[in-house]
């Protein structure tokens, strides 16, 4: 992360569930006294560090982990190494998935026979730093009797703006982050209720290159 290139970026790291990512500092000539600094955060994981970076080991506590290095002038900044490895403990559900890229399709898990689902499964979304996620989808219901019940709904919920929002019923849905991190999780009640959804993702801009395109 050096070169006369932006004094902010950000590399995003993912890896698939049930591993952690290894981050080793090879180089750093980070200025600490003008508040040049690099920031770790993803899933149970938030850092700040900017001091005696050199040779340092950090693991993150899920599969995904971004970097953003900020500096107050141009060359210099930080050499990375990153690994990963399985997880010594892991914070998801056998039925859970993990989708990587600017777009693809999502669909809803089905209830497994042996009750392994119980509690849920959710379809966590990463994309790249600096974008934003769009979700549309179709939410059908094939059991009779369950439509609009408390029990099956589906989260979405923004990592980013910690925004969370409840989708009930049959319906066409649409949303959009305000981050570039997104988890659905469609809960017990839905699977039972033999509902389904399918539908996409897709990348957007952020909101500040969205204001810099409408300026004059």
């Amino acid at each position: 992360m050096r070169g006369p290139g932006r004094v902010d970026c950000a590399v995003a790291i993912g890896r698939p569930l049930g591993e952690v990512v290894t981050l080793q500092v090879l180089e750093s000539s980070l200025n600490c006294s003008t508040g040049e600094m690099l920031l770790l955060w993803g899933r149970l994981t938030w850092r700040k560090m900017c001091r005696k970076l050199s040779g340092m080991t950090f693991s993150s506590k899920a599969n995904t982990l971004v970097v953003r290095q900020r500096r107050v002038r141009p060359g210099g900044g930080v050499v990375l190494r990153y690994s990963s490895r399985p997880a010594p403990e892991t914070f998801h559900r056998d039925c859970d998935t993990q989708l990587f890229g600017p777009w693809g399709e999502i669909v809803s898990p089905l209830m497994s026979p042996d009750g392994r689902n119980v509690g849920g499964c959710r379809v966590f979304i990463d994309v790249a730093p600096r974008a934003r996620i769009a979700i549309h989808a179709l939410v059908t219901n094939r059991a009779t009797g369950t439509e609009g019940t408390d029990a099956s709904y589906i989260l979405i919920r923004d990592i980013h703006s910690l925004r969370t929002t409840t989708f009930r019923g049959q319906q066409a849905l649409y949303w959009e982050s305000e981050g570039s991190r997104a988890e659905m999780e469609f809960s017990q009640g839905f699977l039972e209720a033999q509902a389904s959804l399918r539908g996409q993702y897709w990348t957007l801009r952020s909101r500040a290159q969205e204001r810099g395109r409408t300026l004059p």
